[in-house]
């Protein structure tokens, strides 16, 4: 009984480990985007958070990636009004530049 207790143990280490060192790896995306257009819009990423901020302005939440490389940002600001956002985007390859294209079509460009 003790040899099922220790080996299911050892599997649960194991496995939080494992998960710990997948999420702890980040994403291209991580990081302070500041709008080559208005280098006082900002977006920050950091892991499955996003904050939005132009001046005063602050917005914030969580962001997802579909598979048509769509970023959807859930978000809400100060008063408490929640915002969906969606745009369709790509990186470089240094993954220095980030573009968002929205559904009608404007772009936006964002340097790391």
């Amino acid at each position: 009984m003790k040899i099922i207790i220790r080996k299911t143990a050892l599997f649960i280490v194991t496995i939080t480990a494992l998960l710990a060192l997948l999420c702890s790896c980040g994403s291209e995306l991580d990081g302070t985007w500041r709008s080559c257009e208005d280098e006082d819009t900002r977006i920050r990423i950091s892991g499955e958070n996003v904050r939005i901020t132009y001046d005063e302005f602050r917005i914030e939440g969580t962001y997802e990636i579909d598979d048509d490389n769509n970023i959807i940002f859930h978000l809400t600001d100060k008063n408490g009004n929640k915002y969906k956002i969606s745009a369709t985007y790509s990186t470089d390859q240094k993954n220095k530049t980030l573009t968002l294209v929205n559904p009608k079509g404007d772009i936006e460009v964002f340097e790391k």
